[in-house]
């Protein structure tokens, strides 16, 4: 296996960063990731499973106004749209992969991500796995205070402004931030893989824009793929605690019973961070549902 190769593609004014993990003796497609909200596309670096990494190539695409992903101007909420991320994220895939079939598995807005690519690009995807993903965008718990604080007036958006900036100074604050995702806190924080994690990320994170972090949170109240969902006829599986704070449970268990080849992992008193919060369960889904619809294909 080489070396992860970071590369990027532009459109619609934006820099979209890609990290390759290409694997010579694959056997089986790959994977496509897209990581969530305020976290950046070094995200999975740590954690990802060896069974994983033996057998198939893994990609990790950044969500716009994400560091190292970069936007030529001055960003606002009408620069936003569901064609434009549908449109980014196939270009990041054709750079890194021209051909062939692949699994996409995103978590939180890397999830809608996947499943609005899904809704508009089906032809090449096997699978789609979202992990606390949703159809709208309109958020609860921490996410939801700092939608709350992106609108409005100039006194919130300082707020905003200000709960960023405290977040990008330490790692430990980012590691707190996490402690409002979660509700199995101790599962969370036994999870071997989280501060490796957070310190894959928190160079980037320390580096994202708060003036595009501000937009995007705007934009997501905005956001809205529930009159597509009919039409996501490729396989998803979509894992949801049953306590998340932050994308209701209630949201994801419909959307996944709409979804015509639709299957939902709910996953018992978890919050928004399943694959920390019920590892071996979640691993074993994850793993388990890639075998089950790799179809017969083989990565030439």
């Amino acid at each position: 296996m080489s070396e992860p190769l970071l590369s990027f593609v532009s459109h619609g004014g934006h820099s979209l960063a890609i990290l390759s993990h290409s694997n010579a003796e694959a056997t089986r497609p790959p994977v496509v990731w897209i990581h969530g909200l305020t976290a950046s596309l070094r995200f999975w670096e740590a954690a990802m499973y060896e069974e994983i990494r033996a057998s198939r190539s893994w990609y990790s695409i950044s969500l716009p106004l994400h560091y190292p992903s970069t936007y030529a101007g001055d960003i606002s909420v009408d620069a936003l749209s569901e064609t434009l991320f549908a449109e980014l994220v196939r270009e990041a895939v054709d750079s890194v992969l021209p051909a062939g079939k692949f699994h996409l598995a995103g978590y939180s807005l890397g999830a809608f991500a996947c499943l609005n690519y899904a809704a508009k690009h089906p032809g090449r995807v096997l699978s789609v796995i979202s992990i606390g993903g949703f159809m709208t965008g309109r958020a609860k718990g921490l996410e939801g205070v700092l939608q709350f604080f992106s609108t409005g007036n100039l006194f919130r958006k300082a707020l905003f402004h200000l709960a960023w900036w405290v977040m990008q100074q330490h790692i430990v604050f980012l590691k707190l931030a996490t402690v409002f995702y979660a509700r199995r806190w101790r599962q969370l924080f036994a999870y071997p893989e989280l501060d490796p994690t957070l310190e894959h990320i928190f160079p980037d994170v320390s580096r994202h824009s708060i003036h595009g972090q501000r937009v995007l949170f705007r934009y997501l109240l905005n956001m809205d793929l529930m009159d597509e969902v009919a039409g996501i006829t490729i396989p998803v599986l979509a894992i949801a605690g049953t306590r998340d704070p932050i994308i209701p449970f209630a949201h994801q268990r419909a959307y996944a019973e709409r979804l015509p080849n639709g299957e939902l992992l709910a996953l018992d008193g978890v919050g928004h961070v399943s694959f920390a919060e019920a590892p071996d369960a979640f691993r074993g889904a994850l793993l388990g549902w890639l075998a089950r619809h790799d179809e017969g294909v083989t990565e030439s």
